[in-house]
């Protein structure tokens, strides 16, 4: 199929560039897995899995039952979802551009030979030798920067970073045991720190309450009843944040899917006589 860029992830992360690659015209699918465990909601795509469709921004993206039918909805050019976490799809694609914005901090068994141009967010990734870039994903000076050799920064960076491990992790909530989640709140919500903010139901039987941590808007949760695993992430809290900017494409997911749509012109421009924009 002509003029497809397929994106593996369709978390919100992954959403930023996958509204920002959509919007400035090409065909996109996204894979996902069957339960995708996002927690910001309210701007994943990857919410298309449960609902059958998810709109960010005023862009909808519609899931498809089987291959037949998302092809049938890229050549009507709309935005599609397929379950396929193995990516097994691509062989047949055969897509002009790959992106892999799983960020699970490895290759997913992504690589260069699976489209002509191949894009991965995060770490996890020699670019050169897994794919053909990298793109910055850690706050600071060098988010968003295209990296074509080399690796991007390790997640243990992040830990030594002059900002400090408990101001990056304090918003964040993870599960403390393995187990079956209940959120009591609701995403855009106010929390107090100290207030129950969700349930724990362990494999034993047991209920573990989780407190929320700081004072904030509840900006992401996962769904009701999601199984989780230890040292998962189950919420998400911010302090200073406005409860429309629950339902936005953040700031640092804009800047990285910018990155990638340079990276996707830069590759463009050199293919010669060639134009790959556009879903006509």
């Amino acid at each position: 199929m002509k003029h497809l860029v397929i994106v593996r992830g369709g978390g919100e992360l992954a959403s930023g560039t996958i509204h920002a690659l959509y919007r400035a015209g090409f065909k996109v699918l996204v894979l996902e897995q069957k339960q995708p465990s996002a927690t910001r909601r309210r701007v994943a795509f990857s919410e298309a899995m449960y609902r059958g469709e998810s709109k960010v921004e005023r862009i909808v993206c519609h899931k498809a039952k089987n291959l037949i039918e998302a092809k049938e909805r890229l050549k009507k050019g709309e935005l599609v979802m397929l379950e396929d976490p193995e990516a097994r799809c691509v062989r047949e694609l055969k897509p002009q551009v790959l992106v892999d914005a799983i960020l699970s901090h490895s290759t997913n068994g992504t690589t260069k030979d699976m489209a002509e141009h191949t894009i991965a967010l995060g770490p996890g990734f020699c670019a050169g030798r897994d794919v053909d870039v990298v793109v910055e994903t850690m706050r600071g000076h060098n988010l968003g920067r295209l990296i074509y050799e080399g690796y991007s920064a390790r997640s243990q960076d992040i830990y030594s970073s002059t900002v400090g491990a408990s101001a990056n992790m304090e918003h964040l909530i993870f599960a403390p045991e393995e187990g079956t989640v209940d959120i009591l709140s609701t995403i855009s919500l106010m929390v107090k720190k100290g207030e129950p903010l969700a349930q724990l139901h362990t494999p034993d039987g047991r209920t573990i309450e989780i407190k929320a941590t700081i004072d904030g808007v509840l900006r992401g949760a996962l769904h009701k009843g999601s199984k989780v695993k230890k040292d998962q992430k189950i919420a998400d809290i911010h302090p200073t944040m406005g409860q429309e900017e629950c339902f936005t494409i953040s700031d640092k997911a804009r800047c990285v899917a910018g990155s990638v749509l340079e990276a996707v012109m830069v590759w463009e421009q050199k293919r010669p006589k060639r134009r790959f924009f556009g879903r006509g």
